[in-house]
């Protein structure tokens, strides 16, 4: 039989209360992990870490806001003295804001985006070097964005804080790799389910979107997940980069979300 790809390994996952996270978190289990699980909501992570221990997983969970330093000083040190030490950290949490110009954007908006993005992926990565660093070497995966490759009127602070994720990763790929921790990123596209929950109420708004993918679809959670799992692998050679799982959308402009909604209050208005 074919072993589990992280078993007894110890895996943290930011954000893992709901959607992509909770499903990273239930696909690490499977395949052998500790898991520890976080988010803002403590409850909601006890909820999601006593579902794996339900299935015969082992799983933490430890409620802690990532933009806040001291939090996620409290995170790792509890990650730590539940398990031993951390071997992979997915920094998935990530927020965004409706969708607007980019001269409406308020800078408290702006902060709060690239607090929890980019600063709360920066802590993360900080704080987890050294125990990386003491075991003798670790995995990191960022959940970026495929709007942090090419840009998205509309939403301009999310794709910001992503291309900066991205540039990030490359940075911490290049310094850390002496002491064997990796660290990559996946750039998923529409994804039906996560952050995308709302959009996927509109029909209309889904279609033309997937109209616009040259696989005609959202990517499924699983497939996302599948990336983040081959690029938190132990044995790889894979250091520094971005694995774009869009169903081949860059390079092909798609509505963006401004003219979309737009299109949409027009209707609504002759209607």
């Amino acid at each position: 039989m074919k072993g589990k790809r992280f078993e007894g390994e110890v895996v943290l996952i930011t954000g893992s209360t709901r959607g992509i996270g909770r499903a990273l978190a239930e696909a690490f289990s499977r395949e052998g992990a500790k898991v520890l699980v976080n988010g803002r909501d403590a409850e909601g992570a006890e909820r999601v870490a006593e579902e794996i221990r339900k299935g015969g997983g082992e799983a933490e969970a430890v409620g802690a806001d990532i933009a806040d330093p001291q939090a996620v000083k409290e995170l790792i040190r509890r990650g730590v003295e539940a398990f031993g030490g951390i071997d992979v950290l997915v920094n998935n949490a990530g927020v965004s804001l409706p969708p607007q110009p980019a001269e409406e954007v308020e800078p408290h908006g702006l902060d709060k985006i690239m607090a929890v993005n980019l600063k709360g992926a920066f802590l993360c990565s900080r704080e987890v070097f050294p125990v990386m660093r003491e075991r003798g070497g670790g995995r990191i995966v960022n959940v970026s964005s495929q709007a942090g490759l090419f840009g998205e009127p509309g939403l301009m602070p999310y794709c910001v804080s992503k291309a900066a994720l991205l540039c990030l990763t490359r940075c911490l790929a290049y310094e850390w790799a002496p002491y064997g921790i990796r660290v990559n990123a996946v750039a998923p596209g529409f994804v039906a389910g996560g952050m995308n929950e709302p959009v996927l109420r509109h029909e209309a708004l889904v279609n033309t979107l997937s109209s616009r993918v040259p696989l005609k679809r959202f990517a499924r959670v699983h497939e996302v997940v599948e990336a983040v799992l081959f690029l938190a692998m132990k044995d790889s050679y894979v250091n520094g980069e971005v694995l774009v799982v869009d169903g081949g959308m860059s390079g092909y402009r798609t509505p963006s979300i401004l003219e979309l909604v737009g299109k949409g209050r027009k209707k609504r208005k002759e209607v």
